[in-house]
């Protein structure tokens, strides 16, 4: 849900801004296809072109295959995925918000570095959106991230502490009239109420006087539960946390709590956020896993449903940085619970930076009065927090004009 944000935050803005330009999204699909996206209510149409990584180098839409077709001189528009590269004005690339980094591993740092090598082979003027940048446990990674950063004719951080990454990686040839400071485009993105039947009985939930509560849970970091020490270096148990933060809620408040996975992958997968909280249900007592208290939210919403679903609870704590990324752009208190740097920034944008509980940092007791104090301090965090979106939206706007401008400087007649 996260890259679909990003992804719809930033066609809604093209489209609002110059419903003129062609948009073609790199997507994990096969080959070039007419594709639409729905924004709101209004269906915008796109081409669709799919550019994965993996070991299937079989595969034309392959991104190492790709790059080795990217230097082939005349030969290379043999590939589709180059065609459709040299067919574009600009690139604009959002490396998923906050997978510019290796912390997931090389395959998936690869898959993110690649489509910025071949932009600059093909001499594509390239744009990277407002994204996290690192952290980088390897120099090698370090330097080819370098490369690929000072390949981009335009760079965007989305918040304060990931500029500051960015210059420290950088560093004499950093240049601030190229590398700028922004916000997420997730801030921008559109909220849809569901239709009534989708989320069935929820409906009442939701009303202001259930004072409703939404807690994520990563399948990622839910699933790591024994290698979470060696991996993140975590000090707290993450399931403990989060089951012990849910009895807390269930049996000191008259909230109903809804459970909001917002990464959706396949049954079985280690990602799905909606397998942690299924799990996560059979680890509390029976008494506070009843259905009149606590709910999961369907899998069938999309970002903006959910983004819509977040923004009527009266507080809201997620680990996926998009989950926090929708309560705090609807101005809902919201706490997250980190396993990398990558929250803070965005919190400080905020003024939200002591919502942040890091369980590399303290213990489960620390982890978890932490916790409940976040839940507490709910009201002086929602006044804070308005005030501080205002400037955000500020930033938020300007930014989007300067994308906007680089886009119309570039398109193809």
């Amino acid at each position: 849900m996260g890259m679909s944000a990003l992804c719809h935050s930033f066609v809604d803005v093209v489209r609002k801004s110059s419903p003129e330009l062609q948009l073609t999204l790199f997507d994990h699909g096969l080959g070039c296809r007419p594709g639409s996206l729905r924004i709101r209510v209004e269906k915008v149409q796109v081409t669709l072109c799919g550019a994965v990584g993996g070991a299937r180098l079989y595969r034309k839409e392959n991104l190492h295959t790709a790059r080795m077709w990217a230097k082939a001189g005349a030969l290379s528009r043999l590939n589709g995925l180059i065609r459709a590269i040299d067919g574009c004005g600009a690139i604009m690339d959002a490396s998923a918000g906050d997978s510019f980094c290796d912390i997931y591993g090389d395959p998936r740092f690869r898959s993110i570095v690649i489509p910025k090598q071949i932009a600059a082979m093909r001499s594509r003027p390239l744009l990277l959106l407002p994204q996290t940048y690192g952290p980088f446990q390897k120099r090698r990674n370090a330097r080819v991230a370098r490369e690929a950063i000072l390949g981009a004719a335009e760079v965007w951080a989305r918040d304060e502490h990931s500029l500051g990454v960015l210059t420290d990686l950088l560093d004499c040839e950093f240049d601030p009239s190229i590398h700028r400071c922004g916000v997420d485009m997730a801030f921008g993105l559109p909220a849809t109420k569901p239709h009534p039947s989708h989320i069935g009985e929820l409906v009442s939930w939701l009303e202001p006087q259930q004072n409703p509560v939404g807690f994520n849970v990563s399948g990622l970091v839910w699933n790591h539960g024994r290698d979470l020490e060696e991996r993140w270096g975590f000090r707290a148990s993450y399931r403990r946390l989060v089951v012990d933060a849910l009895s807390w809620l269930l049996e000191n408040t008259s909230s109903r709590v809804l459970l909001v996975p917002h990464v959706l992958a396949p049954p079985g997968a280690a990602e799905s956020d909606l397998q942690a909280a299924q799990e996560l249900l059979t680890r509390l007592p029976p008494a506070q896993a009843a259905p009149d208290r606590i709910r999961i939210v369907p899998n069938t919403l999309n970002e903006q449903e959910l983004k819509w679903i977040i923004g009527q609870c009266n507080w809201f704590c997620g680990t996926r940085m998009h989950s926090t990324i929708a309560g705090l752009s609807s101005g809902v208190p919201t706490a997250s619970i980190v396993y990398s740097d990558k929250a803070a920034g965005v919190f400080d944008q905020c003024g939200q930076r002591e919502h942040i509980i890091d369980p590399r940092q303290c213990d489960n007791e620390e982890a978890l009065s932490r916790l409940v104090q976040s839940f507490e301090a709910r009201d002086q965090a929602k006044s804070s927090l308005g005030h501080a979106l205002v400037r955000v939206r500020k930033i938020l706007e300007a930014q989007s004009e300067s994308i906007v401008r680089f886009a119309l400087r570039h398109a193809r007649p």
